[in-house]
């Protein structure tokens, strides 16, 4: 099978991964064991890898597990072409098994081809046959193929919160869909998500927000291919699903059904269900009881109908919570936080904005029991709006009376160290 990479922007240049059935890697020289040339690929950048796979069976067999480790998308190009890819199946039965993660984000940064003229932008045309959902629309930033996706999953937010507006770091902000750049996600479909994961059975990383026509099937089809495995199954490491808002707990329910048959290594530790208006208190007690002290970053956003259950369920099973988003879980009150804040000792991150049955009473305790809580969002919460300042500089100075770090309190129109 040959190998073609293509990057971005026009026809000639690197576009994605494709593979022909017609083609057989020629048998040249450089027969170096496997293990020496593995050693080669380790030090090779990923946009390197498509040439070098291309120089005899032995090297092909070589590389192409390591190209496929990390599937990173971020733009309907390279998906579909990546789909086509999969859609062999002794392609997908022999690579499959070899995908560790599958991550799709936003595209580069879009803008109107119309204000290109007046700017000192080095920009990028698209091709109106490849990328007809780019029409109108130019990207200032080329892809970049050396990243998974996963770089920034565990890395700190910076101390100095100057970095707040970027999504570099593991306090990301949610995704907003209404951006150009996400529009491409909306068509991703579940027969074509399935066509990769069908047979991903060492998958570890899946992070498909902002998909938002994707159901059940996803996760579903991923709990088959690691029931089916004859090889080696891997539990999952992260799961971000946000604003799949189609899903219901099924899918869940089925994967947690297989990691436990297998015995599986409980190793959760991101989970993303953010609008999955389905989601009820009884699966976040599913959820957390199974995977338990391995949930280390949680975002629960938008789930409208969740209730006091849940939290409690959080505050019981997961002690190394180091995240937890309940943004616009509006049932949720001070007990519920009083909760948290006396079992999830190690919260470094917290958003309650919108929490409308709490208050100044409830907050208090996230700020005075958590020894490492540096930014927390109280946006919308029912705090007394006449003291509001006096609360918050009451806050800062308890913190520094009692030597604990500052928090970054973030409220709409008011921030405050």
């Amino acid at each position: 099978m040959r190998i073609f990479y293509y990057s971005t922007d026009k026809q000639q240049d690197p576009l994605t991964l494709l593979q022909d059935s017609n083609w057989t890697p020629p048998s040249n020289s450089l027969n170096f064991p496997p293990e020496i040339i593995r050693k080669i690929v380790d030090y090779l950048p990923r946009t390197s890898l498509p040439l070098i796979a291309s120089v005899n069976q032995i090297w092909y067999a070589t590389v192409m597990p390591v190209l496929y480790r990390h599937l990173y998308v971020c733009t309907l190009p390279h998906w579909l072409l990546l789909v086509r890819t999969f859609s062999n199946p002794v392609f997908s039965e022999q690579f499959g098994p070899h995908v560790n993660s599958l991550v799709l984000k936003p595209s580069p940064r879009l803008i109107s081809s119309q204000l290109t003229s007046s700017l000192n932008y080095s920009v990028i045309e698209n091709d109106d046959q490849l990328q007809p959902s780019l029409r109108g629309y130019i990207r200032l930033e080329r892809v970049n193929f050396e990243m998974t996706g996963l770089e920034e999953i565990d890395k700190p937010m910076p101390l100095d919160m100057n970095g707040t507006n970027s999504d570099n770091h593991e306090n990301y902000k949610e995704i907003d869909t209404t951006q150009k750049e996400s529009e491409w996600l909306s068509r991703v479909d579940d027969i074509q998500a399935s066509v990769i994961l069908k047979n991903c059975s060492q998958l570890e990383y899946l992070n498909l927000s902002g998909c938002e026509n994707l159901t059940d099937t996803v996760l579903s089809t991923l709990a088959s291919a690691k029931n089916a495995s004859q090889n080696v199954r891997k539990p999952m490491v992260g799961i971000w699903l946000s604003l799949l808002r189609k899903a219901t707990t099924a899918g869940m329910n089925e994967l947690i059904r297989v990691e436990s048959h297998y015995k599986l290594d409980k190793k959760l530790r991101h989970l993303d269900l953010g609008f999955q208006v389905s989601t009820t208190d009884k699966q976040i007690e599913h959820i957390t009881s199974y995977y338990g002290a391995s949930l280390t970053h949680v975002r629960l956003n938008s789930i409208y109908q969740l209730t006091d259950d849940s939290a409690i369920s959080i505050a019981r099973h997961c002690p190394n919570l180091v995240l937890l988003h309940l943004v616009r879980c509006w049932p949720i009150n001070n007990a519920s936080l009083q909760l948290i804040a006396s079992r999830c000792k190690k919260l470094k991150y917290i958003s309650v904005s919108f929490l409308s049955r709490t208050n100044e009473e409830g907050i208090k305790h996230l700020v005075q029991s958590l020894p490492n809580l540096v930014w927390l969002d109280i946006t919308g919460c029912n705090i007394n709006s006449l003291f509001k300042s006096m609360i918050l500089e009451d806050w800062a100075n308890y913190r520094r009376q009692h030597h604990l770090p500052p928090i970054f309190i973030q409220d709409g129109s008011m921030n405050l160290l």
